[in-house]
């Protein structure tokens, strides 16, 4: 019996050392010793136009244990697809209407979109699907499968416009998240689907031409008309009625500016639901904590927020009908200094389920249902009855009509928040992102400027935050308790303006050794965040690696000038971890410098067609282990 105990004892151990040697090594030390810190081999900056031109990505990274070993590790860019190139039978970034027919531009062309945003990479069933959100109006979702090669590398093979009939389209599809259960969330950045342009007997009211022009009636471009026309053309909807809030017989502007859940099933086919529950804003995204049951959004744009929703009970699949509670962010400051400090509360908005908001926006409500609305005089002082808010880089006077408080809170939330006094005073609200072993929550603000300034043009009316101006934004840290909710807010990392007397000075506005205009983040595991950029101020917008131990911020990729870096995902395909990011319409934005020129203008002049397109890939080879919590 003996001989037989000591026997099995030999065969397990055998097992073990087996299974030791045959796992990644970063795996075996992640499990054996710590992580201590993580190095990047930093991409240095642009020298010429040819390195200012061009995708530039790190070539290796090291991981650093407590035991005193290294691991280093080789890493690759895989480009995935660019706008406009055939995969099987599609096209990647081609506009469709509803019928899946190319959408025209004004010479008569099919529309093709060089603004992939969004993305995440998923497993559905044996496949590697792709979704990526065009930043359009009408908005499009691409979804991509994706298969691989002998070298373990991802391709694309097919791709095919999600079929967003069933929620009567989208627009303006921004930044997105991915849920640990399978499911894509994304964003409806409708910056200008503002409902006071909508509303007759607002103030405010844009009276469209409605002609295709997307002009007004005394021939000014509208972002607003350009919306309402371009949906409607998306929806083929012709009954469009100015005079009862633009609502026709399909199009509503309700049905827009919401988060939307995907769970793809095959090409192009998904379960998809609005879910209204979240509220209706300018939301760039959602990020769901492991709770299952708290969910944070952004509101981009000047005179915005940052609001929470409580779900009554966890959600572990795709669910089409949520309930729950929606609150909007109060914000005491604590301190000015280094991008600023906050105290954070919560003001309840309402209680609700997606159903009941949905038939809401069946009935093709207005504004004038729920508000009445008015301009304040020329002393910023409002009708007798009437109560002041800031909210989407304008001041109103609002009236909230009897038995309105659930519409109000759930279509019209930032008029509603700002109603009930919450802080609407964030500006450029872009990414989220969650570090479970931290208990943080990131904000990205890509500028701290404007309604983030001490009573910013003498028109604030609560002036909760107060902060010195830095076009440059910064990336804010928020501290959840156990129940995941939010009490402090702090900034974590803050750009630099440059000065005249700054080497950097002639070509750039911040300073390149720091991040300028963080918008997309992701918290990549290990301590590790993941910081894109959005603006004019570095000559070729940067990704960027910060390492939360050491404190090190490392630059991972310089993209063309003009270009945005979005789509930031992560995943383990092959035992390997895969960095997935997109790079937003190349040689289109013109960086400017300290005097606020812009002597890199001659490359974005000079594009050729093919520079112009934009791509959606990956940093491939990192070890699967530094993607773990």
């Amino acid at each position: 019996m003996r001989k037989l105990q000591w026997f099995a004892f030999f065969i397990l151990s055998l097992f073990v050392i087996y299974k030791i040697v045959s796992l990644d090594p970063s795996q075996v030390h992640l499990v054996g010793s710590k992580a201590t810190n993580i190095t990047f081999n930093t991409v240095p900056l642009s020298k010429n136009d040819t390195e200012k031109s061009i995708l530039r990505v790190t070539s290796g990274v090291a991981l650093h244990f407590d035991d005193n070993r290294s691991e280093s590790y080789p890493l690759f860019y895989q480009m995935l697809v660019k706008t406009g190139q055939k995969i099987g039978d599609g096209v990647f970034g081609m506009i469709t209407n509803a019928k899946g027919k190319p959408m025209l531009d004004a010479n008569g062309k099919p529309r093709l979109s060089v603004q992939p945003d969004g993305t995440s990479l998923l497993k559905v069933g044996r496949d590697f699907r792709l979704l990526t959100h065009m930043e359009e109006a009408p908005g499009m979702v691409y979804d991509t499968t994706l298969e691989l090669t002998e070298q373990k590398r991802l391709q694309a093979v097919k791709t095919k416009p999600v079929d967003m009939r069933s929620v009567n389209g989208t627009i303006i599809d921004c930044a997105a998240s991915k849920t640990d259960y399978g499911t894509h969330l994304g964003g409806e950045e409708d910056y200008s689907m503002n409902s006071r342009y909508a509303d007759v007997l607002s103030p405010f009211y844009v009276n469209c031409r409605l002609d295709g022009t997307f002009k007004d009636e005394k021939g000014r471009f509208s972002y607003f008309c350009a919306y309402v026309e371009n949906m409607a053309a998306w929806l083929g909807d012709n009954s469009i009625d100015k005079m009862k809030g633009y609502n026709g017989k399909v199009f509503t502007p309700y049905n827009y500016g919401h988060i939307i859940e995907i769970a793809p099933k095959s090409l192009g086919r998904a379960e998809i639901v609005k879910h209204f529950v979240l509220g209706r804003y300018t939301p760039e995204l959602a990020v769901m904590m492991p709770n299952h049951r708290t969910l944070y959004m952004s509101d981009d744009g000047n005179f915005k927020g940052l609001y929470k929703f409580v779900l009554d009970k966890s959600v572990t699949t795709f669910t089409p009908e949520w309930e729950g509670t929606l609150y909007a962010a109060k914000l005491s400051q604590k301190s000015a200094q280094n991008g600023g400090s906050f105290a954070v509360q919560w003001r309840e908005l309402g209680h609700a389920k997606d159903s009941e908001i949905a038939d809401m926006i069946k009935q093709k409500m207005r504004l004038s249902d729920m508000f009445d609305i008015a301009k304040p005089n020329a002393d910023y002082r409002c009708p007798e009855g009437y109560r002041k808010v800031n909210e989407d880089d304008a001041t109103e006077c609002l009236r909230l009509k009897s038995g309105m408080h659930k519409a109000a809170a759930f279509l019209e939330t930032r008029k509603y928040a700002a109603y009930l006094g919450a802080t609407m005073e964030f500006r450029k609200g872009e990414g989220i992102t969650f570090d479970p072993v931290r208990r943080t929550l990131f904000l990205s603000l890509s500028s701290i400027d404007k309604s983030m300034t001490d009573d910013y043009e003498g028109m604030e009316v609560n002036n909760d935050i107060r902060l010195n101006e830095n076009f440059c934004g910064g990336v804010y840290a928020f501290a959840l308790d156990d129940n995941y909710s939010a009490v402090s807010m702090k900034a974590l990392l803050t750009g630099i303006p440059l000065d005249d007397e700054s080497p950097y000075a002639a070509h750039y506005r911040c300073d390149p050794k720091k991040i300028a205009n963080p918008d997309n983040i992701l918290y990549l595991g290990n301590g590790v965040l993941i910081i894109g950029e959005d603006g004019p101020n570095h000559v070729n917008n940067m990704l960027w690696a910060y390492d939360m131990n050491s404190k090190k911020l490392m630059r991972i990729a310089s993209l063309p000038i003009g270009a945005e870096v979005t789509g930031l995902d992560k995943a383990i395909v092959a035992g390997e971890g895969v960095l997935v990011f997109n790079v937003q319409h190349p040689f289109a934005d013109v960086p400017k410098n300290v005097d606020e020129e812009t002597p890199d203008e001659a490359l974005i002049e000079n594009a050729s067609p093919e520079q112009k397109r934009a791509q959606v890939g990956y940093i491939g080879g990192l070890p699967a282990g530094l993607l773990k919590n």
